[in-house]
C-alpha cells in the first residue's frame, strides 16, 4: 500500500508495518486510511495475560465480549478500547505498574488518539472500563490457573463460560462485530484529544 501523503520514508525502528501494508509513523501517528482488517488481524493473534492461558485467547475476542457488555451505544468503544494494542502488544497490567502507567500513556496516547479518529470510538468511558474489568474477572476464572493472588478490585465474573475460538475465527468475528456497530462512530471533531490528552465528545 502506498501512502502518498507520506512526504518521506518512515524508518523501520519508528514505524509499524501493518498486514495490508499500511505504514503507521509512531513518531507522528496518522491512521488515516488504514483498514479496520489491520487491526483486526493483529489484535487476533495477539493473546491474553501474556500467552498465560490454557487456550490461546486473542485480544480481539476480548474486544468483541467488552463490546457485548457495554450499552448498544457503547459498543463501538468496548470494541475498540484496546486497539492500540495492534501496535504495543498486549501489556499485562503488572508490567504497566512496572514501566509506569503514566510513562505509557504519555508515549502510547499520541497513537490511541490516532486510531480513535480514524475509527470514530471514544476514550475512557465508564461503562467500558467496567465491562473490561468484568471480562478480566471471567478470563481469570474460565482461562487461567488457580491463583491465591489479591484480585480484589475484580467485579463479578460474567455468568457465560468463555470457550476460545482460534485467531482465525476471531478475526472473522471481530470484522462482523465492526460492520454490526460501526454506525456509532463519532466524527473526528467529537473524538479529538482534549489539553489533558483525554478524547472529548
Amino acid at each position: 500500500m502506498r501512502q502518498l501523503d507520506l512526504l518521506k520514508k518512515p524508518s523501520g525502528r519508528t514505524a509499524m508495518l501493518m498486514a495490508s501494508g499500511f505504514t503507521l509513523d509512531l513518531e507522528n501517528p496518522c491512521a488515516d486510511g488504514m483498514p479496520i482488517s489491520d487491526v483486526a488481524r493483529s489484535l487476533a493473534y495477539q493473546p491474553r495475560w501474556a500467552g498465560a492461558t490454557r487456550e490461546f485467547y486473542s485480544v480481539a475476542e476480548h474486544s468483541v465480549m467488552v463490546s457485548r457488555l457495554v450499552p448498544p451505544v457503547f459498543a463501538l468503544d468496548g470494541l475498540c478500547h484496546d486497539l492500540d494494542e495492534a501496535i504495543s502488544g498486549d501489556i499485562a497490567s503488572c508490567v504497566k505498574v512496572l514501566i509506569g502507567r503514566d510513562h505509557l500513556k504519555k508515549r502510547l496516547g499520541p497513537v490511541k488518539a490516532a486510531l480513535a479518529r480514524r475509527f470514530g470510538f471514544c476514550l475512557d468511558g465508564v461503562e467500558v472500563k467496567r465491562a473490561d474489568l468484568v471480562c478480566m474477572a471471567t478470563e481469570l476464572r474460565d482461562l487461567l490457573p488457580p491463583t491465591w493472588m489479591d484480585f480484589g478490585h475484580f467485579p463479578a465474573p460474567h455468568p457465560d463460560r468463555i470457550e476460545p475460538i482460534g485467531p482465525e475465527r476471531a478475526y472473522r468475528l471481530f470484522l462482523d462485530r465492526y460492520e454490526e456497530v460501526k454506525h456509532l462512530a463519532r466524527s473526528a471533531e467529537t473524538t479529538r484529544p482534549s489539553r489533558k490528552g483525554r478524547v472529548v465528545r
